[in-house]
Parts: C-alpha cells; sequence; structure tokens
C-alpha cells in the first residue's frame, strides 16, 4: 500500500509525472493532426466543389463554368449537400488521426468521433464493407432510407418554379 522507502516513493511519482507529460503530448500531437484535417465534396456533375475544415467550416468554394446551365436554386441545393458529404467525412478521418495518436484512449476516441457523427453524420458512401481507398466516394448518390438515425432532415420547403424565379431576380431589376 503505502511504500516507506522515499526513493522508491520518488521514482513512483516521478514516474506518475512522466505519465501525464507523454499523454499531454499525445495529445497535443493529436489536436495538431485533427486541426489539419480536411474534406472535400463536389457535385455529380463537377459544377460545385466545397471544402471544409476539422470543425465542418466551409473553407473553399468553387464552380466551374457548368453553373451557367443550373437555376439558383438548384445550385444553391448543390452546394448544400455537397457541404453536407465533405462535413460526412470528418468523423472517419478524425478516427484515423486519433487512432494514430491516442489509440490506447479508445473511450476518448469514440466520444470525439461520435460527437462529429451526432453533429455531422456518417459518410455512407464509405459504407460498403469493399472499399476502394483511392476512391472518395465523391457524388454519390445519396439514399434518404440510409440516412443514420441521428441526422434529422427537414423536408424542404417546395415552392413554384416562378416563386422561386421571382424572388431570385426580384431585387436585379430584371423583372421590370
Amino acid at each position: 500500500m503505502f511504500d516507506p522507502d522515499p526513493h522508491h516513493m520518488q521514482r513512483s511519482m516521478s514516474d506518475w509525472a512522466q505519465g501525464f507529460a507523454d499523454k499531454a503530448a499525445q495529445v497535443a500531437v493529436m489536436r495538431a493532426q485533427v486541426d489539419q484535417i480536411e474534406a472535400w465534396a463536389s457535385s455529380p456533375d463537377g459544377a460545385v466543389r466545397v471544402a471544409v475544415d476539422s470543425r465542418g467550416v466551409l473553407t473553399d468554394l468553387s464552380f466551374t463554368d457548368k453553373i451557367r446551365e443550373i437555376r439558383p436554386p438548384e445550385l444553391a441545393a448543390q452546394v448544400m449537400t455537397c457541404l453536407r458529404r465533405a462535413q460526412q467525412q470528418l468523423a472517419v478521418k478524425v478516427h484515423h488521426a486519433m487512432q494514430t495518436t491516442v489509440g490506447d484512449e479508445p473511450r476518448l476516441v469514440d466520444e470525439v468521433v461520435a460527437s462529429y457523427r451526432d453533429r455531422f453524420g456518417e459518410d455512407l458512401s464509405q459504407s460498403s464493407g469493399t472499399s476502394d481507398p483511392g476512391v472518395l466516394g465523391l457524388g454519390a448518390i445519396e439514399d434518404d432510407n440510409l440516412l443514420p438515425r441521428t441526422v434529422a432532415r427537414r423536408a424542404p420547403r417546395r415552392a413554384t418554379d416562378q416563386q422561386v424565379d421571382e424572388e431570385y431576380f426580384a431585387d436585379r431589376g430584371y423583372l421590370s
């Protein structure tokens, strides 16, 4: 129980302190790796491409000339779909970064990864057991029946094409 040998007790305290220092260093490396994570997604036709950082914040948005053929509401929907798909990739990427640094703390890894899944959902394009690591799954067709239960989806408000056009062009003077 209590060791009266002061040298042994000092050695035990040093080992204990070193264990904390080692764990803090591991967590710092893990945090740096997680902070560097980015995810990208593109629309099936390649017109829209987005990038998000490790927090799921949009960091890049680019369009090709193909957007000239897309109505504004559809373009907005493509941007939002790409944003969600990029964010859904984060849980897997965070899991990998944490496994390589603090994998000996499975509870910590599970809790952090679960928080990403709760916020952003799961990347369903990688759910087939035989995924090719060289294929990113960009532009995959989503099946609404496969959505994780943790992600609530609202039905979009439906408007007629004329209402959408009028709202989009109302402040641009095109309709006068």
